[in-house]
């Protein structure tokens, strides 16, 4: 017994070990370094450090973008009257929070509490008070951010973390410009804000997320290159805006899209680059090189969510944390007289685009995403959505969280509208954001109409796909090369469109969360059978 025990035991150990390995193999070493230095508590910057300000320091000017800090839809996330009574409202769940108190709810979810730490809730605030002029609402954003200066004590978790800090220095650079004048009636407090948004910056700089790059190092990045402006510090500029030209062009990619292949991430990487593009522009530094990213970035985001009444759901995507479509199509407007142009390919990222009537079909023919940072990846090669004048009909299940029980599931093959060889993920999805062995794919032809792809999984197994728009069908065949196989379909709204196929079929309901924070129930249909599957969604 004990001898069957050890072997187990060193069976176990030997999977965790190559699990390792083949997530570590696909890293830069790059990252590997600078997570040893991490680890070590060394520090990471661009070789340059914020310079000293003196205590009566007088900032730049700083323009933001005021379609986006008053964005309509995200104002809707954060009750004003909640807020004026002390109670916070993120990702659906609430607290009772009196601010001066510790800013950490070991009840939630570290994505909850990271977004405490935002302060995206105050825009709300700004903007009554704007409209009504009622003092009320004006105390209390400065005694919101007096309680945070006075319970995060500088490299507190979580709120000084390299990631929330650079999400709150971009907005309490929009709530000074928007308060400057009322704040410069508090000499004291002004100087005290002033301050900790340097001391901030200052800690951002030394503990750059150089050891995951992606999205954080580019929100690090904007966040320095902000400051910089708002500082008037020359040196720290011109490396930061260096290196976020060198990200702009590593991470978006010719057709537009973001890289990590999130439509959500894309919008807020958007947002990034419109915002810098703005301050440059206001500080007379206009920069030719980032605003030739907004037309293509715009271009992408508008084909994907046009007509549709939420972000669809591929990789790590919710449709309540990203500003609006119409928002981010009105900033660019204003701010550079840039006007969408639809796309029914994107061929970069592997989206596909196809219409009917007013149906629009998304398929994702794009790879899990980038090779060293698949942390926001799915299973979802070859899957799909569909919308019905807007509406979702055939939906993939989304996120709900990132650090929560069914992280697993919401991340898995059964989870998305798309095909499991002999019960096989598609990627080796662990952890809450790691990836072993994965899938590739590779588009085979696209038509006006059609698409036909071909996946291969984490073993080595391929599987062909081609989906088909024509005459208020959807015709879906999988190749499986004698193999046994499953493919799912999650329907929304059952009785929109009929599901037919001669495999084998199973009904369940499952967990579908278009937003974080939230979860509903959808219908679940495992269509299972050897070699081949055919499917056909009768739209009539």
């Amino acid at each position: 017994m004990c001898d069957c025990i050890d072997i187990i035991t060193k069976m176990s150990n030997q999977c965790k070990i190559s699990l390792y390995l083949d997530t570590v193999r696909y890293l830069k070493p790059s990252q590997i370094y600078y997570r040893i230095k991490k680890m070590l508590k060394m520090g990471c910057s661009l070789g340059a450090y914020p310079k000293s300000i003196g205590l009566d320091f007088v900032p730049s000017t700083f323009d933001t973008v005021e379609e986006l800090d008053f964005d309509p839809v995200f104002l809707a996330r954060f009750p004003v009257e909640k807020i004026m009574e002390d109670k916070v409202t993120l990702l659906h769940e609430s607290e009772d929070f009196h601010w001066n108190e510790p800013w950490n709810f070991p009840n939630r979810t570290p994505l909850w509490n990271y977004n405490l730490h935002y302060f995206e809730y105050l825009f709300p605030l700004i903007k009554v008070y704007k409209d009504t002029g009622d003092r009320q609402y004006f105390e209390k954003i400065k005694a919101v951010i007096q309680a945070w200066i006075e319970q995060n004590p500088r490299g507190a978790r979580p709120g000084w973390e390299p990631y929330p800090t650079a999400l709150r220095l971009t907005n309490w650079l929009s709530i000074y410009t928007h308060l400057e004048s009322d704040f410069s009636a508090d000499h004291q407090f002004q100087k005290e804000l002033i301050h900790s948004v340097w001391e901030q910056y200052d800690f951002l700089a030394h503990h750059l997320e150089k050891d995951l790059l992606g999205n954080h190092y580019f929100e690090d990045l904007k966040a320095l290159v902000l400051c910089s402006l708002f500082f008037k510090d020359e040196e720290m500029f011109k490396k930061s805006l260096d290196e976020f030209h060198k990200q702009c062009r590593e991470q978006i990619l010719p057709d537009g899209v973001h890289f990590e292949l999130s439509p959500m991430y894309h919008k807020l990487i958007f947002e990034d680059v419109m915002r810098v593009a703005v301050a440059l522009r206001g500080a007379g530094k206009k920069d030719d090189e980032i605003e030739s990213h907004l037309q293509p970035m715009l271009d992408a985001a508008y084909s994907i969510e046009e007509g549709l009444d939420r972000i669809p759901l591929f990789n790590d995507c919710g449709n309540n944390v990203a500003k609006s479509l119409d928002a981010l199509c009105k900033a660019v407007k204003t701010h550079f007289d840039l006007m969408p142009k639809y796309k029914d390919k994107l061929p970069d990222s592997g989206y596909y685009i196809f219409k009917q009537d007013d149906w629009k079909l998304i398929v994702d023919a794009g790879q899990p995403g980038p090779t060293y940072l698949p942390g926001h990846a799915h299973c979802d090669a070859m899957s799909f959505e569909l919308f019905k004048a807007g509406k979702p009909v055939i939906v993939n299940c989304g996120t709900y969280a990132y650090q929560c029980d069914e992280r697993a599931f919401f991340r898995s093959t059964a989870a998305h509208n798309t095909v499991q060889v002999e019960n096989v993920e598609q990627s080796e999805c662990w952890g809450a954001f790691r990836m072993g062995r994965r899938s590739r794919t590779r588009i085979k032809v696209v038509g006006e109409d059609f698409i036909e792809m071909e996946m291969t999984d984490q073993k080595g197994v391929t599987a062909t796909r081609r989906i088909a728009l024509t005459n208020n069908n959807i015709l879906i065949s999988d190749l499986l090369c004698n193999k046994v196989a499953s493919s799912y379909i999650h329907l929304l709204k059952p009785n929109v469109c009929k599901i037919v196929s001669e495999s084998v079929r199973n009904e369940k309901e499952q967990l579908y969360a278009e937003e974080f924070g939230k979860y509903g129930i959808v219908t679940t249909l495992k269509l299972s059978g050897r070699g081949t599957i055919n499917i056909n969604v009768n739209l009539n």
